[in-house]
């Protein structure tokens, strides 16, 4: 019986002591990109130790959490650069290697205090703003990755697809291999190009997405590659992976163009010509299926050609200005000069751009941080 009595306060006792190094004897790998969330329940997790405490013990004073736990689908964890120090110094790291696999521990996102101090983050419900769930072959079961506005992603391994809608999900593409291919496709042309090169498939996977709502080009293609995967009753989440073998089919087209529009010759017409005949699609020239690609070549029009001192930077040089240098290299890194946003409405806008009343194509369906009419700031 007494025994039995002096468990419970024991254990009490453990938890209430500081942790240290030595309770966290077992080191799990850095996944570039993880929240700081998910790094902390996995090393919570293989150590046996509660996640309230390891983030108590980065903390300076008394810290409030849910005593449901953090969550790392619905909140990140958020520390002051001397907390990030305290985390280094018991998982056995530097905070440079922390700092450079863990965004959300990097100097601009690091809480502006001169003590060491946490704070929970909830994720937001805005599209793009909630972690992907990781791939469970070549990372973690249970890691979740920084969006950073990229709501989804095939893994370097080529064997999953990562997304963070609705909470977070993996697609397992192992039973289509040409998604595997589409992702090699991926990788040679930003070989070739540079950022440009990510850029162009930003820019096609956004047309291969309007073509999937509206039911055209390779509809019964996605149709039976999303039954393959089987998602037939969730579609919309599939699509923007079903759509990768004609997204990179679609990108060396943009290429072949972005090389002719300089030229004296270049003709949008005879293009969209080549395009249609090489989906064997014919309305692609001149019919509904052409209306993305209008928008595009608005934004690509032919005109004169840009200077750089490689070839890489005078292919990322001649891109428009809604066009912005991605911070790391790599696939499906870049964003789209197209802003229409899967899974909202592409005939209209819930809010209307302040600078240009919604009438550029920076703005057209939702408004964009980085408007051309927006002042400049100082």
């Amino acid at each position: 019986m007494a025994t039995g009595t002096g468990a419970a306060p024991a254990r009490a006792r453990t938890a209430a002591k500081p942790l240290r190094a030595e309770d966290l004897p077992i080191r799990v790998p850095l996944i570039h990109g993880e929240t700081t969330a998910s790094l902390l329940l996995r090393t919570a997790t293989a150590n046996g130790a509660e996640l309230n405490r390891l983030i108590k013990a980065l903390h300076h004073g008394r810290l409030t959490l849910p005593k449901a736990g953090v969550e790392p689908q619905w909140q990140e964890v958020l520390m002051s650069a001397a907390s990030a120090d305290r985390l280094a110094t018991l998982l056995g790291r530097t905070v440079d290697q922390l700092q450079r696999a863990l965004p959300s521990l990097r100097v601009p996102r690091l809480l502006d205090e001169s003590a060491a101090a946490v704070s929970l983050k909830s994720w937001t419900r805005a599209i793009g703003s909630g972690p992907l769930k990781a791939c469970p072959l070549c990372m973690e079961e249970g890691a979740w990755l920084v969006a950073d506005g990229r709501r989804w992603r095939p893994c370097p391994c080529g064997r999953r697809w990562m997304g963070g809608d609705e909470g977070g999900y993996v697609l397992d593409t192992g039973p289509l291999p040409d998604l595997s291919r589409a992702l090699v496709q991926h990788r040679a042309l930003d070989h070739r190009l540079g950022p440009a090169g990510d850029a162009l498939v930003a820019d096609a996977h956004q047309v291969a997405l309007w073509w999937w709502i509206n039911n055209e080009v390779a509809h019964e293609a996605w149709r039976e590659r999303e039954d393959t995967l089987g998602c037939s009753k969730h579609r919309r989440r599939a699509a923007p992976t079903v759509v990768y073998p004609e997204t990179m089919v679609l990108a060396e087209a943009m290429n072949q163009w972005e090389q002719q529009r300089h030229q004296a010759d270049a003709a949008p017409a005879k293009w969209l010509e080549e395009l249609a005949a090489r989906f064997e699609v014919p309305a692609i020239a001149d019919g509904r299926e052409r209306k993305p690609l209008n928008y595009w070549l608005q934004l690509h029009p032919a005109g004169a050609g840009a200077s750089g001192s490689t070839a890489a930077e005078r292919r990322w040089e001649q891109l428009p200005p809604l066009h912005h240098r991605p911070a790391e290299p790599g696939p499906w890194q870049a964003v789209s000069c197209l802003r229409w946003v899967f899974r909202l409405p592409l005939t209209s806008t819930t809010e209307v751009c302040p600078h240009c009343n919604g009438r550029d194509l920076s703005c057209l369906w939702v408004p964009s941080a980085d408007c051309l009419k927006r002042p400049a700031t100082t």
